[in-house]
Formats: C-alpha cells, structure tokens, sequence
C-alpha cells in the first residue's frame, strides 16, 4: 500500500515539474508563439477528444440550433477548443504583467457601474462571472483596479498542483482562495460583513433539486448555491466579464448592478434570482459565442456506462438524460 501511495506521489510530483516547465517556456518565448500553441493544442483536443467534441456541438446547437447552420456550430466548437487552449496559456502569462503592462492591455468599460457599486455601506459585493472569455485577465482586472475578495476553487486530484494553484492567490493577486468545501456558510458571512466574493455562477446543477432556468430558450438546472450567496449574503450584485479582442487586447465589462426583488418563497427567490444571473451569462456568450466553456454539458448530463447497465438489467427501465 505504502508503495503504491509513494509511486502515485511521485508520479504527480513529475507531472507538477512538467507544469513548471511548461510554465517557464510559455513565458520565455514570445506571446505570439504561445498563443499559437495554445490554438494548435486546442484543436488536436478537438480532434483526440471526441466526448468533449460532442459534449461542444450538443451545447452549441441547443443554445443556437434554431439560428444557425450546422456549419457554424462545428466551427464555433473548434474556436471555442483554441479559445480554451490559449487560456491555459494566458494562465500563466498573466500572472506574471506588471501594472504597466495591464494597463497596456486591458480596455475597461463600465467604471461607473463599478463605482456605484463599492460606494460606502454595509454590504458586500458578488462580483458575478462565469466560464466566458478570459476569466484569467479578469483577475488581472482585480488586481488592476486593487480590490481584495474571496475566490472559491475545485482542488484538483494532483497534490502538488493543487498547492501551487491555490497559493497562486493572496499576496501575489489580491485573490484569497478557498477550497470548495464547507466554505459556504463562512462566505456568506463574509459578505455580511461586507466583504467581496467572486464566482463562476454558469455552474451545472443538480436537476434533482428543481432549480431550472430558460437558456437560450430551453430549460437547463441551475446551481442554487450562487443566488443562495447572493441572497443570504444581502449582497450587491456586480457582474464582470472580459473577452479576448480581435486586435490582442482584452475588453473588460462592469455591467449594471443586478438587483433582487425577493418574495420571500425560498425556491421561487432561488429559481428569479439563477435566472438572473443566467440572463447576463447568455448575453456574454452571445458576444462571443466562441469564447464559451461549451465541453461540458450544461443542459443535459451523458448517460455513465455504469449507471445505463444497471438500467438496462431493470425491466421496462430506460436511461433519461436530465
């Protein structure tokens, strides 16, 4: 046991000095060259990944089936598989701009919707994001602009890597990072007492808890956990998103503050305020349809092998895709 526990401890130490490496060698050579790198390796996914591939054409043609070709949705997949391979890329990158070169290459829009927003009071603030355009430059616009927050991570299964991703916070970026676990409750505190937290809200939920949004047009679970923040947390809403322009530069957007009107029903609260919050995510995605995390399922989960054979030892038992 001990020595299988101390070959799968070496192995992900390798694979985090590989990391390193790579790290070190896309941030030696030009950016032009990286990002090149990072489309060519986005579309060999494309091409070696063939569930992910699927996964993007589903989403795509559910979300824009009804107003575009089958022509545009596959070649907005393979854009959105090079989009997803230069922001690994610009992972590394970025952490490293100074100030000077930030203000070089991030455009801001939207200050006053900013401005409003970190006036005096006793609130915190949600700052609302999601899996579009470059959530990377988005941080660098935190730090930019020097504000502090919250930010809560999935660790990943390699230990090592997951020491390195979190301790990538804090001093170095204004970004305090918390591991997803049992951290809610301590969140929403923290925004009571008028700190600042940001989240990916486009999260896949549970369709068993019944918590559904309009997508696009189509119904899709929703992760109550954000409007709970939101909610419990008596916080304002400060929508910001950033995506990569044409010319190599970045646009960052305040958006409008969300308001809540709440009822006082949990679910229906729950259910207005995910919609909400889905509202702004697809009028990101519609700006750049080809800057959207679209490899996962968000609509619908694929059948696990597992689960459709024990289904399918079940008479008159049929596997349904929630």
């Amino acid at each position: 046991m001990n020595r299988t526990l101390n070959f799968k401890l070496l192995v992900d130490y390798c694979l985090f000095l590989l990391v390193r490496l790579f790290e070190e060698i896309f941030c030696m050579i030009p950016e032009s060259w990286a990002l090149a790198t990072g489309r060519f390796l986005g579309r060999c996914a494309f091409v070696l990944i063939p569930d992910r591939r699927e996964a993007a054409v589903e989403n795509l043609t559910i979300a824009f089936g009804k107003e575009q070709s089958d022509q545009w949705i596959r070649r907005t997949a393979r854009k959105s598989f090079e989009h997803l391979g230069m922001l690994g890329i610009e992972f590394f990158r970025i952490r490293r701009w100074d100030q000077d070169e930030m203000d070089r290459r991030i455009e801001y829009e939207g200050r006053t919707a900013y401005n409003l927003a970190m006036l005096p009071g006793n609130h915190g603030i949600l700052l609302l994001n999601s899996h579009f355009g470059c959530f990377e430059v988005s941080a660098a616009t935190v730090k930019f602009m020097g504000m502090k927050l919250n930010l809560i991570m999935s660790p990943v299964k390699n230990p090592f890597l997951s020491q390195y991703l979190f301790s990538r916070g804090g001093k170095e970026t204004g970004v305090t990072t918390y591991r997803d676990k049992g951290v809610i409750p301590d969140m929403i505190q923290g925004l009571r007492d008028g700190e600042m937290l940001a989240v990916l809200g486009d999260q896949r939920g549970d369709a068993g808890r019944g918590i559904f949004v309009d997508y696009f047009g189509t119904p899709a679970p929703a992760n109550e956990v954000f409007a709970r923040l939101a909610i419990d947390g008596q916080a304002r809403i400060l929508p910001l998103c950033t995506y990569r322009r044409d010319d190599g530069r970045y646009q960052s957007i305040f958006w409008d503050e969300i308001c809540l009107e709440l009822t006082g029903d949990r679910k229906t609260d729950l259910i207005t305020v995910s919609q909400q919050f889905h509202n702004m995510f697809e009028k990101w995605l519609r700006i750049r349809p080809e800057q959207g995390f679209w490899v996962q399922r968000k609509w619908r989960r694929k059948p696990s092998r597992r689960r459709s054979q024990q289904l399918a030892a079940m008479p008159g038992k049929t596997e349904i895709q929630d």
